[in-house]
């Protein structure tokens, strides 16, 4: 997916809207994190999770705070982290140096 690509045409339909990522959105990360920004920084991490392979997953799981992501490969954590300015950064990073390993 390129920067201009819409990631509903990505990741959901027409029909769909935006719903494929609804589950990923952490609203009580909007003070720091808007809601455009998180589907942003999400569609960046799905595309790079399709390219490096189906073994890649993105969890989600509510804490009472906030939402808490890991990536996981084969089930077992690769990284865990929480919505923040650099989430898209640090799941990429941690894609990216585990399949270099």
């Amino acid at each position: 997916m390129d920067k201009g690509d819409d990631p509903i045409a990505a990741f959901g339909s027409a029909e769909e809207g935006d719903e494929p990522l609804l589950p990923y959105i952490d609203a009580q990360a909007f003070e720091q994190v808007d809601r455009e920004t998180q589907k942003e920084q999400l569609a960046a991490i799905f595309d790079a999770i399709t390219l490096a392979g189906v073994d890649y997953y993105l969890e989600v799981q509510q804490t009472p705070t906030a939402k808490q992501y890991t990536l996981t490969k084969n089930d077992k954590a690769v990284t865990t982290q929480v919505m923040d300015n650099n989430f898209k950064d640090n799941i990429l990073e941690a894609l990216d140096e585990h399949q270099n390993n």
